[in-house]
């Protein structure tokens, strides 16, 4: 991506209190089946606040409530074991999915949404709306929406085209309400 993608990995983690209770949920988060995404430490007021974002490795699928919950249970149970936050007296712990709208920042990402609706910008261009096709190591195949002549009508797609993560500045997913493809 031409701005700098979030970093991957135990790079994504990179102050040590991060660092130290991602190594820790890591294995309780993968026996759910999950990927962890995110860890974040967030004081506010008088209490500070753990938000875990957790996502399916791969696929389209979308994680149910029933798992977040589950595994919610497991790390807070996990957290309580090893005491990782000892300077603190309490936190409140939220675990979460990233959400539709949020940033694609990876190809893993672009994977998970295979057939949705992205706005694209590239260097230097106007944002597109594009239906993703495919995704490759380095690219991403899209078929541009062109605007419907009439309100009403079904929409249009140009034909698919490449555009390589090197050129993407930005990508959310667009949520749709009546997509019928």
């Amino acid at each position: 991506m031409a701005i700098a993608p979030r970093p991957t990995g135990a790079q994504r983690f990179t102050d040590a209190r991060t660092a130290k209770i991602a190594e820790l949920l890591i294995p309780t988060v993968t026996e759910q089946g999950l990927y962890l995404e995110e860890l974040e430490l967030s004081p506010s007021g008088g209490t500070t606040t753990l938000k875990v974002s957790v996502d399916l490795p791969s696929g389209t699928g979308q994680v149910d409530l029933d798992t977040v919950a589950a595994l919610s249970q497991a790390i807070s149970a996990r957290l309580d074991e090893e005491d990782v936050l000892p300077e603190l007296d309490s936190y409140e712990l939220e675990v979460s999915t990233p959400g539709a709208t949020r940033p694609l920042t990876e190809p893993r990402h672009f994977e998970r949404n295979l057939g949705r609706l992205l706005e694209i910008t590239q260097t230097g261009e106007s944002p597109m709306l594009a239906r993703l096709k495919t995704v490759s190591e380095d690219a991403i195949t899209v078929a541009e929406q062109k605007p419907a002549p009439k309100k009403g009508m079904p929409v249009k797609y140009a034909d698919p085209t490449e555009i390589s993560f090197a050129s993407i500045t930005q990508a959310r997913v667009q949520v749709e309400f009546s997509h019928t493809e």
